[in-house]
């Protein structure tokens, strides 16, 4: 029995802290658990069982493992709808879709592993207790999963205090890299704490104290910023946005040159109704216009699209093209694209996407995976976007109030998770005012890459029954820079069994003013130095524990 409870406490640790985020567990309903974020407080205690095994391990390669156990735990039970986006979107048959998903889990669970086996070399070397150097180590591991293998940062510990809004403040100082060190820095303490009590040591009042004292200055800077942000918003200038969600299920989507007609009366009538409301702007979901499209497409006044009066339009569509390769070849080229029109349908801004999304959009490492491109049902080979730095994105405006031209940053579903790619955005000249994101998996009622520290508003579209084959509506809202949503947003439904008829649910439509602000927060400003420090950092502390343990074995 002995033997087993390290392994039963890494994996409730694991599941612990996946209950802290939005959609954990398949419960059979994409509705938050909690909406409120009450659970969140569960992320300040739901490591230290694993903690203490990691502590207990008599190697590293022992706390890797352990580590594992707790990754594989907390990322299974946090993005187990990873699978169904596989099947809806990628075309993967479900067996499939479950072994793709458990090589993800792996290899996310894998940077759990090498933080603990990290700082259990770095304890074992030099004696400093987990509070100094775990959430160091983790904040570097956790920025190595944004990068290795193009990156798949979802589920960053710091992602699990998203709203609670005096720490999710702490973004806009130093990204989701620094909430997840403070999360961890609490759990590493108490932790030490349990441990002194249980051997009947002097409790750690330094490590307890220093976590305490941070965590209070950092709810104190949140509450200030809060209230800050909160006039700021007051007193700017605001432009009426409406959010088109079509509520179509994805089955038809994937069929969109067949239900061309169905898919535009689904999203038509609600477009209209946005722009006699006097919206400035009306955005559509990932997508949605049905027919390929060539990139250097001018107008869409030819599009069976109702011109408008007064609003413009962001619509997602699908670009497509033939062209020669180097050998004469025929090569296709499909891209996800958002297009900015004004109301008589001109094209005044182009986006492309730049993450693309694996195993549904490109089969990543080809060259091993190549089998996959003949298991995929219908292979979607897209083309990036024009990179990090934000290229690509015109200079656009709204006829809004102001005088000056509203300008808008389009993310398109991958893209908003990666944190560098905001950052850019925000330090393009002329600055962008409202983030725009569409997407149409289920990952949209997870919390949103830091829209904290990005200092200004998000109008997030979501196109409706998309990514779990039991369909299910779509989230719709506007997210104001402080990390609260705005009033009106349009919440999940629940799942209907696939052995039901498909139901035709009315589009929705959400109208929401949004604030115009401008301006950069220390992290839009720096990136993501927190998180390269602690990278800095923690190879150091590795360095130096190497050396210690080899004087040793020399000694």
């Amino acid at each position: 029995m002995k033997r087993l409870l390290p392994w039963a406490a890494v994996a409730a640790s694991g599941v612990l802290m996946a209950l802290a985020l939005p959609l954990a567990l398949p419960l059979g309903s994409l509705r938050e658990i909690d909406p409120a974020g009450r659970l969140e407080a569960i992320a300040w205690v739901a490591l230290v069982p694993a903690v203490l095994a990691v502590r207990a391990a008599r190697s590293w390669r022992a706390a890797a493992l352990r580590g594992l156990v707790a990754g594989i735990a907390f990322f299974y039970a946090s993005i187990w709808w990873v699978s169904h986006a596989m099947t809806a979107f990628g075309g993967l048959p479900g067996w499939l879709a479950f072994v793709a998903l458990t090589l993800l889990v792996l290899y996310m669970a894998a940077h759990w592993a090498a933080a603990f086996a990290i700082s259990w070399k770095i304890r074992d070397g030099l004696g400093w207790p987990m509070p100094v150097h775990l959430p160091v180590v983790w904040a570097a591991l956790e920025l190595c999963r944004n990068y290795l293998l193009t990156g798949f940062p979802w589920a960053d510990l710091g992602y699990t205090q998203a709203r609670t809004l005096p720490i999710a403040q702490l973004a806009a100082l130093g990204g989701v890299y620094a909430i997840a060190a403070l999360v961890v820095l609490v759990n590493a303490a108490l932790a030490e704490a349990f441990a002194a009590w249980r051997e009947r040591r002097p409790l750690p009042r330094r490590a307890l104290a220093v976590a305490g004292i941070l965590v209070a200055l950092v709810w104190v800077h949140g509450a200030l910023r809060l209230r800050a942000v909160r006039a700021r918003m007051e007193a700017a200038p605001a432009i009426t946005v409406g959010i088109v969600q079509p509520n179509l299920d994805q089955s038809v989507k994937n069929k969109m040159r067949d239900r061309a007609d169905y898919i535009l009366s689904a999203a038509r009538p609600a477009h209209g109704r946005g722009d006699r409301a006097g919206a400035d702007l009306v955005a559509w979901p990932e997508a949605t216009y049905p027919i390929y499209v060539p990139p250097q497409i001018r107008s869409f006044a030819r599009a069976d699209l109702p011109v408008l009066s007064r609003a413009h339009l962001l619509m997602g569509a699908v670009t497509y093209e033939r062209a020669r390769g180097p050998s004469g070849e025929q090569l296709r080229s499909i891209g996800n694209v958002d297009f900015l029109l004004s109301p008589a349908l001109d094209v005044l801004g182009v986006y492309s996407k730049h993450h693309l999304v694996p195993f549904g959009e490109y089969v990543p490492l080809h060259k091993y995976l190549g089998f996959l491109g003949q298991v995929v049902a219908e292979p979607r080979p897209g083309v990036a976007g024009a990179g990090a730095d934000g290229a690509g994105v015109h200079p656009t405006s709204t006829p809004a109030a102001a005088p000056d031209p509203v300008r808008l940053a389009p993310m398109i579903c991958f893209d908003a998770i990666f944190p560098e790619i905001n950052v850019a955005f925000a330090r393009r000249s002329p600055e962008p005012e409202i983030l725009v994101n569409r997407r149409t998996t289920p990952g949209t009622a997870t919390p949103p890459a830091p829209t904290v520290p990005r200092h200004r508003p998000v109008a997030r579209r979501r196109g409706g029954q998309g990514g779990h084959p039991a369909r299910v509506r779509g989230v719709s809202a506007v997210i104001l820079p402080t990390g609260e949503l705005a009033p009106g947003a349009l919440d999940v439904g629940r799942w209907i069994p696939r052995s039901r008829p498909i139901r035709r649910r009315p589009a929705r439509l959400l109208l929401a003013s949004v604030p115009r602000l401008r301006g950069l927060t220390p992290y839009t400003r720096f990136g993501d130095l927190f998180a390269w420090t602690c990278a800095g950092l923690a190879a150091a502390a590795l360095a130096a524990a190497a050396r210690a343990a080899a004087a040793r074995r020399g000694s």
